[in-house]
């Protein structure tokens, strides 16, 4: 995911699950370009406000894990707009 698609992520996560404690966010490039980034949070969610962000995540196309403790949300390596339909 781009740099401003994570800013936009973040902002939309902290809106959806307000009262969550976030004790570290990281950005940090997937790929040696640069153009591509993994947004690390660690914080503090119920099983509810889990299911909310991962709702979220998915509905921007995105992908999660929990990773360490943490949530780590990245791009997949396909957009729906980039699948090639072979005929």
């Amino acid at each position: 995911m781009r740099r401003r698609e994570a800013i936009k992520v973040f902002k939309e996560i902290c809106q959806c699950v307000p009262d969550a404690y976030v004790s570290s966010v990281s950005l940090s490039p997937k790929t040696l370009s640069r153009r591509d980034f993994e947004l690390r949070i660690n914080a503090a969610l119920d099983r509810r406000n889990l299911m909310d962000v991962e709702t979220l995540v998915r509905k921007n196309g995105l992908m999660l894990n929990e990773d360490n403790g943490s949530l780590l949300i990245y791009g997949s390596k396909t957009k729906p707009s980039e699948v090639q339909v072979v005929a």
